[in-house]
């Protein structure tokens, strides 16, 4: 078996459009698509208002996101899943993790780690919690 691609799918609970726009600016991504769960005539929603479906390109890579359907805070409160994301420059890192801590929970310090790599762990204010990582060039 070959996986061709991964790709994360962030579910938020009403702040899909808020949190497409913060990854949007900063992740210096761009949003592919985005749709209401209205605009898609799906009457499940308490709020037709509610994002059903978007994407969010980030230097060639797809993120997916949607608002639950209805107030169910179940999908968020687990963090046994976190999204790596591999810096090419340290500036990077450093810009992200300091926009990612802001609101947010840090579980890990920005650092140099024991393994050689600059890394953190964080759960940003939206309740997804991210690996951080810069391999440094020798």
């Amino acid at each position: 078996m070959v996986i061709k691609q991964v790709t994360p799918y962030l579910y938020f609970n009403g702040t899909c459009e808020e949190a497409l726009a913060f990854y949007s600016e900063a992740l210096d991504g761009s949003v592919r698509e985005s749709q209401t769960y209205g605009d898609a005539g799906v009457d499940v929603a308490q709020d037709s208002n509610r994002i059903i479906h978007a994407q969010l390109e980030v230097n060639g890579h797809l993120f997916m996101f949607s608002d639950i359907p209805n107030d169910d805070d179940s999908l968020n409160k687990n963090h046994n899943i976190y999204i790596v994301l591999e810096f090419e420059k340290e500036e990077q890192i450093n810009e992200v993790y300091n926009i990612f801590k802001e609101e947010g929970q840090v579980q890990m310090e920005l650092e140099k780690a024991f393994w050689g790599q600059t890394y953190a762990k964080v759960i940003d204010k939206f309740g997804i919690g991210w690996d951080l990582s810069y391999t440094h060039q020798e």
